[in-house]
């Protein structure tokens, strides 16, 4: 358990292409079967797509819309123009992109909670933004926050799931007990928690246990990481600079300890603008799900593709669109 992303979860399009992309250079390298075989193949852009498919469907009104939420000036666009173009293809479903602040100018709610963008109905609201503290600038964008928490559409995410991501309940969920309430049985638990990073909560830095983990982070700097509530890359605190937070205390509250993951160290090729690098690498392996429930009726629930992002191994960070590290892909 190392993080779950529950609002603008991107690159599922981008990949997608990757994968196929290693899988052609491969084939046109002269691998065998045997090396093709080792390179799974997904498909995460049609996953994604056919889970706001489902979600406009279920909506039912003719000629609802899903409104894409973006930051301004977004430079991830070809990303989310591939699932624009998909749900037209698959779905006969249009998208509306649009910053917060548009959202707040043009979304109009009707009787029975029904919003209106531009005079389309909304089937699904899809937030690509709306992660960090930048995309509020001002009380219009959490004026459009509100619009669409009062609104019936599908929302991806509701407020509720967005906090369901933070820090602090991935730490919640590694208490003694939690994880537990939630798996189907104890032995399915204990095969959960062996893939746990140990994670500690820091509102009370004058319990025994609490200080005897702050103490030795101070004195292993390299074994911990300390993570704020914030999403999007360049956050968290590592090494010495974590070690001066931890004794600076104040407001420790608001962050987690946690455990720092050693992976294993790859030689790879990492390709940035046109001009390939060799270096030592560490890779991250991240599942894409998804879930679309209507009350208490669950109508998808599914894995629906993967990401690996690679980085330079002496990088702490490790966002793709934070220029920290590239998509890649699994070789098996």
């Amino acid at each position: 358990q190392v993080e779950l992303n529950t609002i603008a979860s991107s690159f599922g399009c981008l990949s997608t292409l990757v994968a196929r992309m290693h899988r052609y250079l491969l084939g046109r390298l002269g691998a065998g079967e045997a090396e093709l075989a080792a390179l799974p193949q997904h498909n995460a852009m049609d996953g994604i797509v056919d889970a706001l498919g489902v979600a406009a469907a279920d909506y039912g009104a003719p000629g609802a819309v899903v409104v894409m939420v973006v930051q301004p000036g977004e430079r991830n666009a070809y990303d989310q123009q591939w699932l624009q173009t998909r749900l037209w293809e698959r779905h006969g479903v249009r998208t509306l992109r649009r910053s917060l602040a548009q959202l707040a100018a043009e979304g109009r709610l009707g009787e029975g909670g029904q919003l209106e963008v531009g005079g389309h109905p909304v089937a699904v609201v899809y937030f690509r933004a709306g992660y960090t503290p930048d995309d509020y600038p001002s009380e219009r964008e959490w004026a459009a926050r509100v619009l669409v928490e009062r609104c019936d559409a599908y929302k991806c995410p509701t407020v509720a799931y967005q906090l369901a991501g933070a820090k602090k309940i991935q730490q919640d969920l590694a208490r003694p007990g939690v994880v537990e309430r939630y798996a189907a049985s104890a032995e399915d638990a204990a095969l959960l928690r062996t893939l746990f990073a140990g994670q500690w909560g820091l509102e009370d830095v004058g319990d025994p246990a609490t200080a005897a983990v702050v103490a030795d982070a101070v004195a292993h700097s390299d074994r911990y990481v300390l993570k704020p509530q914030r999403e999007g890359g360049g956050n968290n605190y590592y090494g010495e600079a974590m070690a001066q937070r931890l004794q600076e205390g104040g407001g420790l509250a608001a962050y987690i300890l946690m455990q720092r993951i050693q992976p294993p160290v790859n030689r790879a090729v990492m390709v940035r603008r046109g001009v390939a690098v060799e270096a030592d690498t560490l890779s991250e392996l991240g599942i894409y799900s998804a879930y679309v429930r209507r009350g208490g009726e669950v109508l998808l629930s599914a894995e629906v593709g993967h990401l690996v992002r690679t980085k330079s191994a002496d990088s702490n960070e490790g966002g793709v669109a934070a220029g920290f590290a590239v998509l890649d892909s699994p070789m098996l």
